[in-house]
């Protein structure tokens, strides 16, 4: 016999899905707009109307321009005979020449660069600035792990990132996200000499030392109340590593010469742009101070894993040097090339490189040629896509089982044809 549920007994929710959603495969437009749409069935057409009914109207694409279809999980696209041309990691697709779209591969048509994503993270529109940080698509998980922060209310927090990523920034945004932007003060952790190291952040006692004639407070309790900033924490030499410990863990300090410890007050921010854990593994970072640290991490992608953000942080870069990059002097190649180049440096190379074809180029805007002066010439010949098992499928069938015809349309051999087809290639 069923019993009714007892009206006393709450409803179990079941584990909660982040405020940002699921993640959806789309087209992330990185010029001239940021903005993404969802991918299209398999098979669909995709032309002026189709894009202007999403919000990016662009006169250069063709009524009927291009196919995007999936097989065997592969996204893949073919170019239906446009006028102006279709273009996948740089380069032109021939006729009905059909390609693998992996996660990350730059499309280009008509005046629009689009950044192929298996799994945006969040809504379609684009986010707002994480501190100074542009990300309007890259920067999504970041933003979420920094409103997680505004509950937890770590003492401290480890950022990790390559170098011109802009983590300083980031250290900033979680100072402000936590209550503690005010006071702040910043450490570079590689330039503090070990002598002074104590001494200097925190503190010392009249006499403590020779020519110590005075008593200072030290970078720790000078900023108390407010942040302080270590910035590339995985330079500091081993035998400094255990000095932090008292701090990390109690927040208190020692003032050079001191019989007792002083509390200290601090939120602590550490950056590194080195593998800690990997460190720690070799014995050259100490494990108990990495735990310490690590109370709360967050990561900040390089530059080209977020190609989508490229153009919309050169423009907030332009901006702050007093320039702008008006959309009608702006070159879709040269954007291409932006979003396409690896920046192993960053964004501090970015700025560089944007300063750099300034000086050559005056003339308010952006052009190829600027940036080729700058970057040099791209390959003669880019990066194709994968020639996968389902591609290659794809083609001969679009070819009327013409194996010939399917190795012209991929640029391949025959015989290379054949051989993808017994050996997979790999998955996109």
């Amino acid at each position: 016999m069923a019993h009714p549920p007892d009206a006393s007994t709450g409803v179990h929710r079941g584990p909660d899905r982040p405020a940002f959603g699921p993640r959806r495969a789309a087209l992330v437009c990185a010029f001239p707009r940021a903005l993404a749409v969802a991918l299209p069935d398999s098979g669909t057409v995709v032309g002026r109307v189709w894009l202007a009914e999403r919000g990016l109207p662009d006169t250069e694409v063709s009524a009927s321009h291009l196919r995007l279809s999936r097989k065997g999980g592969v996204l893949g696209v073919a170019d239906v005979g446009s006028r102006n041309g279709t273009w996948v990691n740089g380069v032109r697709l021939r006729p009905d020449e059909l390609v693998s779209l992996a996660d990350g591969a730059v499309l280009r048509f008509g005046q629009s660069v689009f950044v192929v994503r298996e799994g945006l993270l969040g809504p379609f529109d684009p986010a707002g600035p994480v501190g100074d940080l542009v990300g309007p698509f890259g920067l999504r998980a970041v933003a979420a792990t920094l409103e997680g922060l505004r509950v937890a209310h770590p003492g401290n927090v480890l950022i990790e990132g390559e170098t011109g990523t802009g983590k300083e920034h980031l250290a900033f945004a979680v100072a402000t996200a936590l209550g503690r932007a005010e006071p702040y003060g910043a450490v570079n952790v590689a330039g503090l000499p070990a002598g002074v190291f104590e001494s200097q952040l925190f503190g010392h006692v009249a006499g403590a030392f020779s020519g110590a004639r005075t008593a200072a407070k030290g970078v720790i309790a000078a900023h108390a109340g407010g942040t302080v900033f270590f910035d590339e924490i995985g330079e500091l030499a081993w035998e400094l590593q255990a000095k932090l410990l008292r701090l990390l863990d109690n927040r208190e300090i020692l003032p050079v010469g001191a019989e007792r410890p002083v509390r200290a007050d601090v939120l602590v921010v550490a950056a590194t742009n080195r593998a800690l854990e990997d460190m720690v593994e070799a014995g050259t970072f100490r494990s108990d101070l990495y735990a310490r640290l690590a109370q709360a991490r967050l990561h900040l992608p390089p530059l080209r894993e977020r190609r989508e953000d490229v153009f919309a942080i050169a423009q907030a870069l332009v901006r702050r040097t007093g320039g702008e990059l008006a959309l009608g002097a702006v070159e879709v190649e040269a954007v291409e090339r932006l979003v396409l180049e690896p920046w192993p440096r960053n964004v501090r190379e970015l700025a560089s490189a944007l300063d750099a074809a300034r000086r050559v180029d005056p003339v308010p805007g952006l052009r190829l040629w600027a940036l080729e002066e700058v970057l040099g010439a791209a390959p003669a010949h880019g990066d194709r896509p994968a020639l996968t098992e389902e591609v290659v499928a794809a083609t001969v069938e679009a070819a009327g089982g013409t194996l010939t015809e399917a190795a012209r349309r991929l640029g391949v051999s025959r015989g290379k044809l054949l051989r993808s087809r017994k050996r997979p290639g790999p998955k996109s």
